[in-house]
């Protein structure tokens, strides 16, 4: 909980934790204690009121899906934290977790299938008030290369352990042992560090800061002084875990009260029975939704006390989130809340023991978690607040408008569901009506909205083409983590196409992008270590290496180019990992002359790309909205978004489906 320098008003804050144990590792050796250390960890924060996703021996998309989860969960969060217990080092002074089906065989293999630290803070940064990342991973490096690519330097790893991370404003760092040192597992089933950090933070009212410099002295003891936690603080508000209890015991009974055990037995079973009967359906993705429960007894005699958490989701009242030891007053049982957890759609149960005088009986209702009918029809793939996977803009049929109208009418004030009504108008060629929706959910904090403002101004669709409006919005929406905005404008900034060209953000910006996820962003870095573009080498490698990231994650274009069968994004590939292809071979194949596309809607005026430097259409951003893929010669048309032009030599936009590989295709 955050106690703030001004006063402290009564509020459930949304406190989220990401607590991750990776022990099962493929191709290195296991740890015996990440598993046991996440167990106990996410126990803590259940404890302390946090909602917490929890996840044990992640690979590589695996991480990739939880996190966007969580990421939508942190949205807004005033407290949003990592834990991660699991094989961890440093390269060339960056962090990265190794999730446990990393080989890092090449060079080339640290960008695709580790976890860049720096990449979570960024994005935890820029949605949650208060961060914090704790990392039990100062693990020696278990792989036997020691030379990595990262960005445009082969970096030669050097030293163990986990290198400094410094933070912005009002966060916390902290590593299971000082920088550059190793940490160990220790004798138990848990690591020193996770043991003392579990029992620490437990203790009511303690601010963190003072939590980890008794988990240091702790560690230090138990290892003889061999390690020693270490933390990196720019925190400007105190931050409790654990905050003292709030809520006093009922009232005991008095005499006369005592003398009605019989009828409060009946109002007990009566009361279990009707909460025992429930099976409520709760919005996904709307924040904590009112249970109206209507408790049938109504005296302060009667309380509630949880028997069993949820769990996933939390369960909240009005002015504080429950812990799984929580107890409720009979007024405050009808104010009773939940928000299911984002990404698990399953039912959860909630146990209740109640009780009134002696009499005392357990009940246990049921909670299912509803995906909103305009999420479903016109979700958008890699929306870091959206709720769903996702859908390219060709499967957006009809009803989608009106599932979308609908839940912006229940539903006001939630950014993600006008967002979604202007893909859906959008692929029902309504542009103006889905402008505005789109500029609706901008306003309201969407920022897949904002990027989608910048396509629309990039492709003048109904309006003139705005490269300035669109630079600017793309950029914006970049610097808050969108991955569809970190390919677009780190591909426009790598290549110079409408703006001064910065190759070294443009590149940071696509691996970024690639790292969430962004298969468009790995096409595009397939390109340029293929052909070796503004100062960046060639390296077939490094190229293939991206490729089989593609394959990985279903995209049409890497497995067309590596010669595996094309298959739609919704079907599981039913094929091993690529181990045979060892190397790429590059083809050069002369590139036709630049074709000029002409649409043919005779509503908007005629759009033609201007040519720039080696024959590429003028940039617009990927993952756009609005219609099929329209390919020029030599460019893909696969993509999340939503098809696009897209000039000679160039990749497609998008993250889905996606269309014919070129002349200059890799």
């Amino acid at each position: 909980m955050l106690v703030g320098l001004t006063t402290f008003e009564a509020h459930a804050d949304r406190r989220v934790a990401l607590v991750i144990g990776n022990s099962q590792y493929r191709e290195i050796p296991t740890l015996k204690n990440p598993d046991k250390d996440a167990e106990n960890v996410s126990r803590t924060f259940r404890l302390a009121g946090f909602e917490v996703f929890a996840a044990k021996d992640l690979t590589k998309l695996q991480f990739e899906e939880r996190f966007r989860n969580y990421l939508a969960a942190a949205d807004g969060a005033d407290l949003a934290v990592v834990y991660y217990s699991g094989h961890g080092f440093q390269i060339g002074g960056e962090n990265f977790l190794i999730p446990v089906d990393a080989s890092l065989k090449d060079a080339a293999d640290m960008e695709v299938q580790a976890i860049k630290v720096d990449d979570i803070l960024r994005q935890l940064r820029s949605r949650s008030k208060v961060q914090m990342i704790i990392l039990d991973a100062c693990r020696n490096d278990p792989f036997p290369r020691k030379d990595y690519w990262l960005r445009d330097q082969l970096i030669v790893a050097g030293g163990s352990g986990l290198a400094q991370v410094t933070g912005s404003q009002n966060t916390l760092i902290a590593f299971a042992t000082e920088p550059g040192a190793v940490a160990y597992d220790g004798s138990g089933d848990l690591s020193p560090f996770s043991s003392s950090f579990s029992r620490r933070a437990l203790a009511p009212d303690q601010e963190i800061r003072s939590v980890m410099a008794a988990v240091r002295r702790d560690v230090v003891k138990a290892t003889n002084g061999k390690q020693v936690p270490w933390e990196n603080s720019s925190l400007i508000d105190d931050v409790v875990l654990m905050r003292g209890a709030e809520q006093p015991a009922p009232p005991p009974l008095d005499a006369e009260q005592g003398q009605q055990t019989a009828e409060r037995g009946i109002q007990v079973a009566d009361a279990a029975d009707a909460i025992g009967h429930l099976d409520i359906r709760v919005p996904l993705g709307v924040g904590p939704v009112p249970l109206k429960l209507d408790f049938p007894a109504k005296d302060a005699g009667f309380s509630l006390k949880l028997a069993s958490y949820p769990a996933t989701g939390t369960l909240s009242l009005p002015d504080r989130v429950l812990s799984p030891q929580s107890s409720l007053t009979a007024a405050e049982i009808d104010k009773l809340r939940y928000e299911p957890q984002i990404g698990s759609v399953a039912p959860i149960e909630v146990g209740f023991d109640i009780r009134a005088g002696n009499a005392a009986k357990q009940a246990t209702m049921k909670l299912s978690p509803d995906i909103d009918a305009c999420d479903r029809a016109a979700g958008a793939p890699l929306d870091l607040q959206g709720v769903v996977q996702g859908l390219t803009p060709n499967e957006i049929g009809g009803g989608a408008v009106e599932a979308c109208e609908a839940a912006v009418k229940t539903y006001p004030g939630i950014a993600r569901f006008h967002y979604e009504l202007g893909r859906a108008l959008l692929a029902a060629g309504k542009v103006d009506e889905a402008r505005k929706a789109i500029q609706d959910a901008a306003d309201k904090g969407h920022v897949r909205a904002v990027f989608e403002l910048g396509y629309i101004a990039s492709s003048g669709m109904g309006t003139a083409v705005d490269t300035t409006k669109a630079s600017g919005l793309y950029s914006q929406a970049a610097g808050k983590g969108d991955p569809s905005a970190m390919a677009a404008w780190g591909r426009a900034l790598f290549n110079g196409l409408g703006i001064q060209r910065d190759t070294g953000k443009g590149l940071d910006l696509l691996l970024q992008a690639a790292a969430m996820g962004h298969v468009d962003a790995m096409k595009e870095l397939a390109l340029i270590f293929k052909e070796g573009r503004n100062g960046v080498p060639a390296d077939p490698a490094r190229a293939l290496a991206f490729l089989k990231a593609g394959m990985e994650r279903q995209d049409v274009y890497a497995m067309g180019i590596l010669g595996l069968p094309a298959r739609s994004t919704r079907v599981v590939m039913a094929c091993k990992a690529p181990k045979v292809i060892t190397k790429i071979k590059v083809v050069r194949v002369p590139v036709p002359k630049p074709k000029t596309i002409t649409l043919t809607d005779p509503g908007k005026p005629e759009v033609k790309p201007e040519p720039t430097e080696a024959g590429r259409a003028s940039w617009s951003g990927s993952d756009h909205v609005g219609g099929a893929a329209r390919t020029g010669s030599g460019s893909t048309g696969n993509g999340e978004g939503d098809g696009g032009d897209t000039g000679s030599g160039s990749t497609g936009d998008g993250q889905g489906d996606g269309g014919d590989t070129g002349s200059d295709g890799l």
